[in-house]
């Protein structure tokens, strides 16, 4: 289950991330993430890292998915903390920064913050 929300809310991502290319800075991979959030935490960073945490948070309740969501934020959780875990997970998979860059996102947290069952 958990893979399927990932797989959809991956999709619903990727279409707004391809129509912006054109206009507005976008991050279209991993390997770009990553170029803006390191060595340096850029703003963008942060502004991307936020916005797909929210994108996803927001498809987990208006699809009434808590319960079988990919995964659970903790009270307190500061934006570095997810900037970090985001970075982190990018230099440790290299396999996949040439994938989407907010799957890589939803797969940082998924690992660093699984939902207790």
């Amino acid at each position: 289950m958990r893979l399927r929300v990932l797989v959809f809310a991956a999709g619903f991502l990727c279409p707004a991330s391809g129509f912006a290319q054109d206009q507005f800075l976008t991050f279209a991979t991993g390997n770009r993430l990553l170029e803006t959030c390191a060595p340096v935490q850029t703003p963008s960073c942060y502004a991307y890292v936020e916005g797909a945490t929210d994108a996803f948070q927001s498809t987990f309740s208006a699809l009434h998915m808590q319960q079988h969501a990919l995964f659970c934020l903790p009270q307190g959780v500061t934006s570095r903390q997810l900037v970090d875990i985001a970075t982190n997970y990018l230099r440790d998979h290299p396999e996949q920064r040439h994938t989407v860059a907010s799957a890589n996102v939803a797969l940082a947290f998924a690992n660093a913050f699984p939902c207790p069952k």
